[in-house]
């Protein structure tokens, strides 16, 4: 093809030349017939030649495009061949070898990173949207999160502005406006480990796909982790008491006035308190609770109230006994920070008991972002209920 190309060039030249020549000899009054047909005659053929290289050119340009097409539509479907997933194919890979060997190979081509402990599992092996368990509210995924180097510091939250502009002259000097104001939060991060159950059946068995395995338990595990962490600060915000007869208006009252507009609003409910919720109807006998829009929430609320998406977790997250009917009501996203420290680090830890297992550790925080942010509230009528856990 390049050939091919630079010969068209090179005739493409040669025809511009003669076609040069052959006004030349039109203008010159001493030129003769014979030599005005002969450059005449050359410049017929290079034409012809042009013309003949440029449609093999095109010829071969549209075989190699269908070549192209073919491979691709193959490739594709006959024998099932995801490209896009071959790195995250490599590291899957690299995961197992991991831990078949008990931690004895470690593939530095696979783009795992590997530490003095182990190796971090890539954060799309552990949360796989095919194995997710949608029972489970992540509640992570809702408050603010952001990643970490050191183990403490502090997390500046710009506060609502209350100031605003002024109209000014033409010409004339700009106001002074208020300087910005920040909260300051001070986190710090924890350490959290535990166990993941293999067998040495499995780990012996190299046919066995252990990264899924490993994914999966670490997803539920690092879920009622952050879940439990997560708990008592939104237990801490300023607590409301309600009784079934006046839940309604006491959210409407928080949703209304007690929040300031500029917050967003969402509602984390007890099971418990999500029945009596699912069971309220209005004076023409319609449930209050709608089915979740995709348009109001992420995919993982329950339903809606009183236009907030409400999200359901177990009664003895936000309580302490089974029935409890606790809620948190207002902004997850200023009223929560989450601190990431580390990715989910696979080690074999030796025991004295077991011999060796494999471990996993992370590292995270969380703390009260804005006290302003929420509220949280109890259904007094249910039997063990308090104001609080």
């Amino acid at each position: 093809m390049d050939k091919l190309q630079t010969l068209f060039n090179e005739v493409s030249a040669k025809c511009a030349d003669l076609n040069a020549q052959l006004n030349a000899k039109l203008q010159d009054e001493n030129a003769s017939v014979d030599d005005f047909q002969k450059i005449k005659d050359d410049l017929t053929a290079a034409k012809a030649r042009r013309d003949a290289i440029n449609d093999q050119i095109k010829d071969l340009e549209a075989e190699k495009a269908s070549e192209t097409k073919t491979e691709t539509k193959d490739d594709g479907s006959k024998k099932g061949t995801d490209l896009s997933k071959k790195p995250i194919d490599d590291k899957k890979k690299a995961i197992n070898d991991f831990i078949h060997s008990h931690g004895k190979v470690i593939d530095a081509s696979s783009q795992v990173t590997s530490t003095e402990a182990g190796v971090l599992i890539p954060e799309e092996i552990i949360y796989d949207p095919t194995a997710e368990v949608n029972s489970v509210v992540d509640l992570s995924t809702l408050v603010t999160k952001t990643p970490v180097t050191t183990p403490k510091g502090t997390y500046p939250i710009l506060k609502r502005a209350t100031d605003r502009f002024s109209s000014v002259a033409e010409l004339a000097e700009n106001p002074k406006l208020a300087e910005p104001e920040f909260n300051k939060v001070d986190w710090s991060v924890a350490t959290y480990r535990g166990a993941i159950p293999l067998s040495e059946e499995a780990i012996a068995d190299s046919a066995v796909d252990l990264t899924s395995l490993v994914g999966q338990s670490i997803n539920e595990k690092s879920v009622n982790t952050y879940n439990a962490m997560i708990a008592p600060v939104l237990q801490s915000f300023t607590a409301k008491a309600t009784t079934t007869d006046t839940l309604v208006d006491s959210l409407k009252h928080i949703l209304n006035v007690d929040l300031d507009p500029a917050y967003s609003r969402a509602l984390v409910v007890t099971q418990s308190l999500f029945n009596t919720l699912d069971t309220l109807k209005d004076k023409n006998g319609r449930y209050l609770l709608h089915d979740a829009s995709d348009s109001i929430t992420d995919g993982t609320a329950k339903g809606t109230i009183l236009g907030v998406p409400v999200y359901v977790v177990g009664d003895t997250l936000l309580g302490s006994l089974a029935g409890d009917q606790k809620a948190f009501v207002g902004d997850l996203k200023r009223g929560v920070l989450f601190t990431d420290r580390q990715q989910v680090t696979l080690a074999w830890e030796d025991s004295k008991i077991y011999g060796k297992y494999l471990g996993a550790a992370f590292r995270f925080g969380v703390q009260k972002a804005d006290s302003n942010a929420g509220y949280f509230v109890t259904n007094t009528d249910v039997s063990g209920s308090g104001l609080g856990k």
